[in-house]
């Protein structure tokens, strides 16, 4: 006999159901956590907007030193010229000409009203600060990822939510009034951070509200809200284009003034509760979802089990084979660190595979939204159907990742996305190019957002699916980090594009068809319930095993003359190693 002290014992998606699938409580939920998730789609993205330059060129000069004297610019033996980032001066005295060029020593003079890049002259020389201070907010949202998706798992989802929301807004909301670039840098990094932390938990605090079944619509529903949110930028940046950049970011911050009370309105995750054995709080949790979903408590209680098991000792009898003999819907309190990503070869190489990916997917699909105004046509327009052109690719795959999984349906929008992208930048290398000619290559360029918004929305929904309840939102973590190493770079793409039109789309293309490769590496995840602990994770993986030659199980046997041996083979998941580990009679056994 053995003895295992037990946590809740339940099986969570019956439990689920029978409250609901899509209970009130849970719906209500769900609806708040949308609520939440619009604010996160300003801080990056806004930057096209408030962080554009404008036409400009150098500021008049009155005099200039010639010889050791000043002349006036007014006179007829000066002839200047005025350009974006330098000055042209021709002076004509005593039958000699001379000419020089300088810097814009007056400043610069723009057209419009200010923009971040006019404030703090981001241009010329420092126009690289400019695309520097995204870069920034990329790399607070890699330290975001890796700082607070492992402390959600350890602390709690509400408590990470509503804190990273309130800091995030404030943050924004500074950034709209501070008068110094640097402090304003500093900010967006912050911005970044809490973002990214915020939303990666909302994300998995949606999931974990409903069953198996419905994880697939409930995470599409979230791309689209975050779809509608991209393209409720431009109309508030068209509606404030006459004025200053700081209404446009403070207007942006003023989205998320609900987070006041987001504290009381959120609930905590069930699938939380029950992985870190928080038996009162998961029964206060079931009885107020069933009252607010009409449903008797004493009967869902009575089906999850959860008073009578809370301290229990259970006793379990070993088997022939040596193996305790246990329900899958006992949940035991296992605790993770981010390093079992490391330990575990299985999981190691689906999250390498998944990490490119999710690598691929930031680069692509920022670097479009960020060379959005640098299209032919209305800037504004432009940006509206890159994000727009989300939800119909959103709608498509909720239809396939659901019908053919999520595997397939990855590949099949990446081979969209690089297809589409590398005709566009095929177009644009015409040297006779016509305006059929650019409008083919915007609708390709098109095609390729909505290729690549399918593929981040499934890899969105598959990456949790892969990890147990406490390693979840770590997994989800180390994915968005190496995300943001892809992110730091997009925001470059606007230089390199205005080197070479046509390079980001045959980078983009490239990319997203290795990508197409690699996803045959990965599992199915479509249908299987989510794991909560690591054993959970062994039927994601085909595990082959390699009989051992005959020859050898003879010399065994004659070795010890008469004495009866058996094998154990030991597998290692995705290395089919074997090696002998004991001896005893001449029956062959395998454990995993």
């Amino acid at each position: 006999m053995r003895s295992y002290k037990m946590a809740i014992t339940l099986d969570l998606d019956e439990v689920l159901r029978s409250l609901g699938k899509y209970g009130r409580f849970q719906i209500l939920q769900f609806m708040y956590n949308q609520i939440c998730l619009l604010p996160t789609v300003f801080p990056v993205l806004i930057f096209v907007f408030i962080g554009t330059i404008p036409d400009f060129r150098c500021r008049d000069i009155s005099l200039i030193i010639w010889n050791g004297k000043e002349i006036s610019t007014n006179s007829s033996d000066v002839d200047i010229n005025y350009h974006r980032c330098d000055v042209t001066i021709q002076v004509n005295q005593s039958n000699t000409i001379g000419k020089s060029q300088l810097t814009c020593i007056n400043g610069y003079k723009y057209e419009g009203p200010e923009t971040v890049a006019t404030e703090w002259n981001l241009v010329c020389n420092r126009e690289g600060l400019g695309a520097m201070s995204t870069t920034m907010v990329m790399v607070g949202q890699m330290l975001g990822a890796s700082l607070f998706t492992p402390m959600a798992d350890k602390y709690g989802r509400k408590v990470l939510v509503y804190t990273t929301f309130l800091s995030m807004t404030i943050c924004t909301i500074l950034g709209a009034v501070v008068p110094w670039f640097p402090v304003f840098v500093i900010l967006r990094f912050l911005i970044g951070a809490f973002q990214m932390g915020f939303g990666l938990t909302v994300a998995a605090l949606c999931i974990e509200l409903f069953p198996a079944e419905c994880r697939g619509p409930m995470i599409y529903i979230c791309c689209i809200v975050w779809s509608l949110g991209i393209s409720s930028i431009p109309l508030l940046a068209y509606l404030l284009r006459n004025e200053s950049w700081r209404y446009t970011m403070l207007a942006a911050g003023l989205t998320g003034f609900h987070c006041i009370g987001t504290r009381w309105i959120l609930a905590e995750s069930p699938r939380w509760l029950v992985a870190n054995n928080k038996t009162e709080e998961m029964k206060a949790w079931i009885i107020r979802a069933a009252k607010c979903n009409g449903k008797q408590p004493s009967a869902i209680l009575e089906l999850s089990n959860v008073n009578s098991t809370s301290n229990a000792t259970q006793s379990l009898t070993e088997g022939e084979n040596g193996g305790a003999q246990n329900s899958k819907h006992h949940v035991t309190n296992e605790t993770y660190t981010v390093f079992e990503l490391f330990r575990k070869r299985h999981i190691l190489l689906t999250s390498i595979i998944v990490w490119i990916v999710w690598f691929v997917n930031a680069l692509t699909y920022n670097g479009i939204f960020l060379t959005s105004g640098t299209m032919t046509g209305n800037r504004f327009l432009n940006f509206f159907i890159n994000g727009i052109i989300e939800i119909p690719s959103l709608f498509v795959c909720m239809f396939m990742a659901n019908r053919y999984g999520r595997k397939k349906t990855c590949i099949v929008f990446h081979a969209i996305a690089g297809i589409s992208l590398v005709l566009s930048a095929i177009l644009l290398i015409l040297k006779d190019r016509s305006s059929l000619v650019d409008g083919f290559s915007a609708f390709f360029n098109f095609m390729g957002k909505f290729g690549i918004s399918g593929s981040f929305a499934t890899i969105f929904l598959y990456t949790p699916e892969i990890y147990p309840t406490n390693l979840r939102s770590a997994g989800y973590g180390m994915a968005s980090a190496s995300a943001r190493i892809g992110g730091m770079l997009s925001p470059f793409t606007t230089m390199f594009a205005a080197w070479i039109e046509w390079g980001p789309g045959v980078v983009f293309g490239s990319l997203s068809i290795v990508v197409c490769v690699l996803f045959l590496w990965l599992p199915e995840t479509s249908g299987r319930e989510l794991p909560t602990n690591l054993d959970d994770l062994t039927d994601f993986y085909v595990i082959k095993v390699k009989q051992p030659k005959k020859n050898i199980l003879h010399y065994l046997v004659e070795k010890k003359r008469g004495k009866q041996y058996y094998l154990v083979l030991q597998l290692k998941i995705c290395t089919h190693k074997q090696r002998v580990v004991s001896r005893g009679t001449s029956d062959l056994k395998y454990r995993i």
